[in-house]
């Protein structure tokens, strides 16, 4: 094929929405598309999404690293104090969280921090030469409408604070002054501009919603290529600043977005792709063994991760999702010993911490009569009701006594999870030998 029979390709639009600290996230993702080769022809961004949007188009994503890394709540708004995360460090801390409270009812916050770390950051001349295009969304108040900037628009005067308008999430944050109007975060008309990638081209379009607080404008019925990245794992609420919060964010955004690209497999849990044969044989040798007894509901992993995490986190599209079935309810059982999911597994690995794991909770001694074990249950924390199922399990080679049927339909994800548990250690047994 000749370069003029050549297809053109698509101009491809990243959209960042905003979200505070959540945007921590949207930069580990950033690192992801590097190890992926996934690149952008035009980035749109909100508040935070509009910062690190303006860093991408200079392709410099070592500093922004390095922000992360360095985030504390003062490097935000000046004089802020660390958000204490119990009762016990407000009472401790209960001074200078006043101090700040009445410094900011008098005089709002201050947060010429952030527009300094932003100013140390970015280089007009080589956001300006960049082939990278670029808009953000702001909502001017004076006028009372959203207003978008594009790249196009953008001087070495102002270009810093078009970009800190687009962040100043008030009232948190005080409103900017840009010639003689006031703007807010841009989040006030749209947390998720697709519409500007759609008006610098964009045909292709990847959006990263870590659903900070903010208006989400519809999206226009014609965009069928766009891809949404969000995030499975909770990440930090968007005013906490602190550095342990933004370091797991960014570590969930660059797990979670290489999964969304089949770099890596798992779902909540990440394991390095070279493992998927492994895991696919362990799905295989369970759906054998435990569908010989049952089928369990293809809905369990969906209730399991609700009841044990609260929540019911979203659907991962990836090529590994439709033949990891088992591994989703392995994940669970994970969550339920405690074990990290905010790093990369090897797979034998993470199996023999599982196994490990699982094995030090605490065996039950059960009583005798039937209506005892059912009063005796309901007192009991969930592991522990796992463990229960899982005892009995081992002690009837995989059944339950009849008088105990009743209970698997009462507490059926942990039913469902000890006999996953015990499948899955027979497979290990097996694999040693």
């Amino acid at each position: 094929m000749t370069n003029q029979n050549k297809k053109p390709e698509k101009i491809r639009g990243l959209v960042l929405g905003g979200g505070g600290a959540r945007g921590c996230y949207e930069v580990g993702a950033w690192q992801a598309f590097i190890d992926s080769k996934i690149k952008f022809d035009c980035v749109a961004g909100t508040s935070i999404g509009a910062i690190v949007g303006a860093i991408y188009v200079q392709q410099t994503i070592d500093p922004l690293i390095q922000f992360v890394y360095d985030l504390r709540p003062g490097n935000i708004v000046a004089d802020m104090p660390d958000i204490p995360e119990n009762f016990e460090e407000i009472v401790a801390n209960r001074n200078a969280l006043l101090q700040f409270v009445g410094s900011y009812v008098r005089n709002g916050t201050d947060i010429s921090p952030l527009k300094e770390s932003l100013e140390k950051m970015f280089d007009y001349a080589q956001f300006k030469a960049s082939p990278i295009d670029y808009a953000c969304m702001t909502f001017n108040v004076t006028k009372m409408q959203g207003e978008p900037f594009f790249k196009k628009d953008l001087t070495e005067k102002d270009a810093v604070d078009v970009i800190i308008a687009s962040a100043s999430c008030f009232p948190a944050f005080p409103m900017a002054k840009l010639g003689s109007d006031l703007y807010i975060d841009g989040g006030y008309e749209d947390n998720l501009p697709i519409r500007l990638c759609q008006q610098m081209g964009a045909e292709e379009f990847v959006v990263i919603d870590v659903h900070g607080p903010g208006r989400v404008r519809r999206m226009d019925p014609e965009i069928h290529d766009i891809k949404t990245i969000q995030p499975l794992l909770p990440i930090a609420n968007f005013l906490d600043f602190s550095e342990a919060q933004a370091v797991r964010s960014l570590r969930i955004g660059y797990l979670e977005t290489m999964k969304y690209y089949d770099q890596f497999c798992g779902y909540l849990f990440t394991f390095e792709s070279r493992n998927w044969p492994k895991i696919y044989m362990c799905e295989r040798y369970l759906d054998l063994t435990i569908s010989r007894q049952f089928k369990i509901p293809q809905d369990m992993p969906e209730k399991a991760y609700t009841r044990i995490l609260g929540y019911r986190p979203p659907q991962l599209d990836n090529q590994y999702d439709s033949h990891y079935f088992y591994g989703k309810l392995i994940e669970c059982l994970a969550f339920e010993v405690g074990m990290d999911p905010v790093q990369l597994y090897d797979y034998d690995e993470f199996l023999k911490e599982l196994d490990g794991k699982l094995n030090e909770l605490p065996a039950l001694e059960m009583p005798d009569s039937i209506r005892t074990v059912h009063e005796f249950v309901h007192n009991r924390k969930k592991e522990e009701i796992l463990a229960f199922f899982h005892s009995e399990l081992v002690l009837h080679n995989g059944r339950l006594p009849i008088l105990h049927e009743p209970l698997k339909n009462m507490f059926e994800v942990q039913f469902y999870l000890a006999y996953v548990w015990y499948s899955l250690h027979l497979y290990l047994d097996r694999s040693k030998s």
